[in-house]
């Protein structure tokens, strides 16, 4: 866009705002902050999973998805619920996903989504080693159970797609697993074995956001919380500013991080994007007995559970219930994640423990991120990041500091387009 400093107000305090922010200010622009809630990281940032992946990053839309919701449509367990509403929305938004859940566009959408991961993943190592900050990280990788020999086989064919063989897992059975990672010793689901990924990463996504919101305040950054946004402001085809409940602020550029709430205010300024909600939970348990639980990343993969040991708490999060824009906790899907826990790990004592959480993933169709140029002169995208928001935003946010720049991006991103709906 440009060489010189500029304006730049970003909207959204989530870990994709704060990143974004925060590569802003490192090149040297004026950055303003806006967010409705009263700190960093309150809303999907706030207990996700908590996985930082480089090859396990995959499109929800799988081809096995739609035999899965209609086998599974009138349980309160499942692990893909649609909740249909009188929202036009939301069965577009519902039709152009299914349309998604086919070999072709799952391969296309996985090279994408590890393309960006990989690339996170540089970004985050930097920010990480150049700022000292912590955020209960655990390198010890990831691995992946599956329930029967079939679908085990299938995944570790997929993974040998991945064009560097460095990258493709351990395919380990059970007696394996379990030497592996010795809490799941005592499980009591039958699994025929797992794929290890040995790079992958876990770690607090939000005290990730919170550190660095402080240091991008130490930048320079002004962060105004407590502010709802009315209106991005266009003149001419070209940003002016932003109008919030409390007064106009002008810019140079806004970057849009709204996840789930990126369409409404979006579609003020003609700009459509098919982003809905996906809600999920996560349930977050104290750690009492360290040997009962995980030291690794464990992912679920009949139950799309995934499991991350945060310091001295773990956190299990997971399934799919698309309900619009409720965000209320149910206790049924919750308990149902517990349940899941105490099968893989007999040995906790400290189920009634677990903090309950629910949050909106915003979600596009094809399950890739939105990030980008818009059509409007100094509007750029940074949403749309469903379930892998914390992986994929140190490179997103890069990205969207390159553009600004006038850089091109070290990532080809013409996958990430906003441009792209209107091309399908």
């Amino acid at each position: 866009m440009s060489i010189r400093n500029m304006r730049v107000i970003v909207l959204g305090a989530g870990v994709i705002g704060v990143t974004s922010a925060y590569f802003l200010a490192r090149d040297g622009n004026d950055v303003t902050v806006i967010d409705r809630q009263q700190g960093p990281g309150m809303e999907t940032s706030f207990a996700n999973g908590g996985f930082v992946s480089k090859l396990t990053a995959k499109p929800w839309a799988h081809p096995s998805v739609p035999k899965l919701i209609l086998k599974n449509f009138f349980r309160e367990d499942a692990p893909y619920l649609f909740r249909f509403r009188a929202d036009i929305d939301q069965w577009i938004w519902a039709a152009r996903f299914l349309s998604h859940c086919n070999q072709k566009s799952y391969a296309h959408g996985r090279k994408v989504c590890v393309n960006l991961a990989k690339y996170s993943f540089s970004c985050l190592e930097e920010v990480r080693y150049s700022e000292n900050i912590e955020y209960n990280k655990q390198s010890n990788g990831v691995l992946e159970l599956y329930k029967t020999e079939e679908s085990l086989i299938a995944a570790s064919k997929f993974a040998k797609q991945l064009p560097d063989p460095e990258d493709h897992p351990e395919i380990l059975d059970m007696d394996e697993s379990k030497r592996k990672e010795p809490a799941l010793t005592n499980q009591s689901g039958e699994y025929a074995g797992t794929l290890f990924y040995a790079g992958e990463e876990t770690g607090d996504a939000r005290k990730f956001t919170v550190r660095l919101a402080e240091i991008a305040l130490n930048l320079g950054v002004k962060f105004n919380y407590g502010e709802s946004i009315n209106n991005v402001d266009i003149k001419n085809n070209n940003v002016t500013g932003v109008t919030t409940h409390l007064k106009k602020y002008s810019a140079d550029a806004v970057v849009v991080c709204l996840g789930s709430y990126s369409r409404e205010l979006l579609n003020k300024i003609r700009i459509k994007i098919p982003i809905y909600p996906l809600k999920g939970y996560s349930v977050t348990l104290p750690i009492r007995n360290e040997s009962s639980a995980p030291i690794h990343g464990i992912h679920e993969i009949s139950r799309r559970i995934v499991i991350s040991r945060l310091g001295s708490r773990m956190r299990c999060a997971g399934t799919a219930e698309l309900a619009g824009f409720d965000r209320s906790v149910n206790m049924n899907r919750t308990n149902s994640i517990l349940e899941d826990i105490q099968k893989l790990f007999p040995d906790l004592t400290n189920i009634n423990d677990a903090e309950r959480w629910a949050g909106l993933r915003p979600m596009s169709p094809d399950c890739i991120p939105i990030v980008g140029l818009s059509k409007i002169n100094g509007l750029l995208l940074n949403t749309g990041h469903g379930s892998t928001g914390w992986t994929w935003a140190c490179g997103s946010g890069r990205i969207i500091a390159d553009l600004i720049k006038g850089k091109e991006p070290e990532l080809e991103i013409s996958p990430l387009s906003p441009s792209r709906f209107s091309r399908s």
